[in-house]
């Protein structure tokens, strides 16, 4: 048994995921529904997190990730696997909170914020949080969509690209024109906040 246990290869933590993840869907499209339940356990918080970092609205965000899961359950026997679950589900987070954005602009509101150590960190960290959201609004869909699979959910310029259904390059020129664009914002407004 000793032997039997050392001898698997080892597995990193995403590959393994993600190896329980095409199980998971294939146990899906036999109508297994613990199997739905466990996809949604493990994917409804980045789900809801993209979303909301898209949108900046809570309410928009949660209404966008269960429609989500809602075309993820009906699309599961169409699954081709061309890329891993997680990319097929940003895809679909990211084209869902696309065309809301098209439909109307998303009204900002203030989260609930942690506590913090004192006064002054919390109004520091609440007007650059407010700051990073009008910012984050003011870039076209486009370049928010790739910014915020980049630098917040951490996807790679291969996965964007799969998420957003364009090639590598449209990824990086996007990326490095969204970079530059919410720095050079940032600074204005920072600039006229007295920062």
């Amino acid at each position: 048994m000793e032997q039997a246990v050392r001898s698997r290869p080892a597995v990193a933590p995403g590959r393994q995921e993600a190896g329980d993840d095409i199980a998971l869907v294939d146990a899906c499209a036999q109508g297994v529904p613990d199997a739905f339940r466990e996809l949604l356990s493990r994917h409804r918080r980045s789900a809801l997190t993209l979303a909301f970092q898209m949108l900046g609205n809570a309410e928009d965000a949660e209404d966008v990730a269960q429609e989500a899961f809602v075309r993820v359950f009906q699309a599961i026997p169409y699954f081709r696997r061309q890329a891993s679950f997680s990319t097929w589900l940003y895809r679909i987070v990211t084209n869902l909170c696309l065309g809301r954005q098209r439909r109307r602009r998303p009204a900002m509101e203030l989260e609930a914020l942690p506590e913090l150590a004192s006064l002054e960190d919390t109004c520091r960290q609440v007007t650059e949080g407010l700051l990073a959201r009008q910012v984050l609004g003011e870039l076209s869909p486009a370049l928010r969509a790739v910014l915020v699979l980049r630098e917040q959910q951490g996807l790679s310029y291969r996965e964007i690209a799969a998420a957003l259904g364009v090639p590598v390059g449209t990824v990086r020129s996007r990326l490095s024109k969204a970079r530059i664009a919410f720095r050079d914002r940032w600074r204005e407004l920072a600039q006229g906040h007295g920062e």
